[in-house]
């Protein structure tokens, strides 16, 4: 496991000096029964934290983690540019959780009882809950695309995904191949059936073309050459139609060439060729190719599943305002995990965050629920070597007011895109060490409207100052 300097520092404090400086312990990691259980360390260690601070430690909370290092995928792009380290972009899962509490030393959930209330670990210890929270995000399966994976891991085989194999060392560069590595013939990149993860955030085609094109007018790559994109989907953006007209738009002004209806089914290493399956019909067809990237395709988790959790889609069945499971009141969703109509990612999590904090506090107070999710998502698009912007969008296709500004690249693009590669390393770094929650940063609201009727007994200026009101935005 890769760890920088900067997460070496954080890694040190988190339960080992809990309680050398004031009396407050840790929360123990064998208890049989929790206030709040959260699945998924991601944004789901960053609620933890959140529910830890805004409560005053008032929570028993256990965060299971099937895995230590997170990939930040919103800077996947500026990563294959070699525009951040990779001690960047693989951070120590645990970093997103403060020092006390407690946590399954990487070993995930197996199974959900939620007529018990309960979950059992892939070890065989059942954990009972109050309160659940699913941020598992979205299951790769590429088992999908048979022999994908053994290419994707040989470092000299033409094949790349969005993601990092987990046996690379950290001397392996591979993900810089699919950029610098293309020199002739055929690329192909293939994006999977809705629903999966990185919609829009791994597209990283409009850079391909913008880096092909400066490699061949510097006489750097053959001018034979041809970059298709496979498209089993009708859409680039479910949810947006501003973006996927964009997307449409840029592809044919830029001559890149698109092929709607089939999916990636089969990559042979050996003979450097792709199968590919018509959606409709099931007819397949295998081709040559000299460069072939493929987003992960996901498939629903197994446990939720099994347990009645899930929509027709594989993703769970949540209000897409409160984030409140539709039959199971005590299970919250947060991130790509649920089935909402938005474009899933990062910031699209990030702004779920103080809902589901805000309403599991009022769940377990045995109050109705006042924060609602209006579908907010933020995802950077790449448009070229040095530009950028963004797809900004709510539920209901309403465009949010920022929405793919200043796309036709240019000046504040090139601004935009310096500033994303110069301090969103950083930044996301401290958001799991809860640095910038507040103003002026990325403002997280502690207290949301209440119903017309309740006062509020628990604010600070309540208690203090009986008859007066907490304000409330």
């Amino acid at each position: 496991m890769l760890i920088s300097g900067m997460q070496l520092r954080h890694s040190l404090t988190p339960r080992f000096f809990a309680g050398v400086f004031n009396k407050r312990k840790p929360t123990k990691k064998d208890l049989d029964h929790y206030d709040i259980v959260v699945i998924g360390c991601n944004l789901g260690g960053v609620l933890s934290r959140q529910l830890d601070k805004v409560s005053h430690g008032k929570y028993k909370i256990m965060v299971v983690l099937d895995q230590n290092i997170n990939q930040i995928t919103p800077i996947r792009q500026i990563y294959e540019q070699q525009k951040t380290a990779k001690t960047d972009f693989l951070l120590n899962a645990k970093l997103s959780l403060n020092m006390y509490t407690a946590h399954s030393d990487q070993v995930g959930c197996s199974t959900i009882l939620p007529e018990e209330n309960a979950i059992v670990l892939r070890n065989g210890r059942r954990i009972g809950y109050n309160q659940l929270v699913v941020a598992m995000g979205q299951q790769v399966n590429y088992d999908a695309i048979k022999g994908f994976e053994e290419a994707w891991q040989d470092f000299d085989s033409p094949v790349f995904t969005n993601l990092d194999h987990p046996s690379w060392r950290s001397s392996n560069h591979k993900y810089t191949r699919w950029h610098y590595n293309f020199n002739h013939g055929e690329a192909y990149f293939c994006i999977p059936q809705f629903p999966f993860s990185g919609e829009v955030e791994s597209y990283n085609f409009l850079l391909s073309q913008r880096i092909w094109e400066w490699q061949t007018a510097n006489g750097r790559q053959s001018p034979i050459k041809k970059f298709t994109i496979i498209q089993p989907n009708e859409r680039f953006v479910q949810y947006n139609d501003a973006g996927d007209s964009f997307f449409k738009e840029e592809l044919k002004r830029r001559n890149i060439n698109v092929e709607y209806g089939l999916k990636l089914v089969e990559v042979n290493k050996q003979y450097n060729t792709a199968t590919f399956e018509d959606v409709k019909t099931g007819n397949r067809q295998t081709r040559n190719f000299n460069h072939l990237y493929a987003v992960a395709p996901t498939k629903a988790h197994e446990p939720l599943v099994k347990a009645g959790l899930t929509t027709s889609k594989g993703l769970l069945d949540v209000n897409i305002k409160t984030l409140q499971h539709n039959k199971y009141k005590n299970i919250f969703g947060l991130g790509d995990v649920n089935d909402l109509p938005t474009t899933n990612c990062f910031w699209a999590g990030f702004h779920q965050l103080h809902v589901v904090r805000n309403n599991i506090e009022r769940n377990i107070a045995g109050k109705s629920l006042n924060a609602e999710y209006d579908g907010y998502s933020k995802v950077p698009i790449i448009l070229g070597q040095n530009t950028l912007t963004f797809l900004c969008h709510k539920y209901n296709n309403e465009n949010a007011w920022h929405n793919l500004y200043f796309s036709n690249g240019g000046f504040l693009a090139a601004l935009r895109y310096y500033n994303w590669c110069k301090n969103f390393k950083k930044a996301f770094i401290d958001i799991y060490l809860e640095k910038n929650w507040g103003p002026p940063y990325y403002k997280l609201k502690k207290s949301f409207k209440l119903p017309e009727g309740e006062k509020d007994d628990h604010g600070f200026l309540s208690k203090l100052l009986p008859g007066k009101k907490e304000n409330h935005h």
